[in-house]
């Protein structure tokens, strides 16, 4: 099995488990189990665990830096909900652009390293 399927099978286990957790505890919130905003913060840890696997095991250097956007957003996501500092998602949505543009310009030039060696 060659590295970069490896990389796209583990991407697509996470993210099914993700729909499964996330699905469940949606219909468990309709059944009246559970609340589901009680459980809110289980969003900004998967996508961080997302993001520490993308970093752990990465196929592609730009992989690495997707992982480190993945963290940021996740960090965003929890400071936003929490409005930690005063910032809410109205206040702090120009730092995703400012992370997306670092992903891209991170995964750039790490693949361009790459490709001199």
């Amino acid at each position: 099995m060659s590295g970069n399927s490896e990389s796209q099978s583990k991407g697509n286990l996470f993210f099914g488990l993700t729909l499964i957790v996330a699905g469940t505890v949606f219909l468990m919130d309709r059944m009246e189990l559970i609340h589901a905003f009680d459980y809110w913060f289980l969003l900004p840890a998967m996508i961080a665990l997302g993001g520490v696997v993308d970093i752990v095991s990465p196929s592609k250097p730009e992989h690495i830096a997707k992982g480190c956007f993945s963290l940021v957003f996740a960090l965003w996501l929890y400071v936003s909900i929490e409005q930690l500092w005063g910032w809410n998602f109205r206040t702090s949505w120009p730092l995703l652009l400012i992370a997306f543009g670092i992903q891209h310009l991170v995964g750039g030039l790490l693949a361009t390293r790459e490709v001199q060696k």
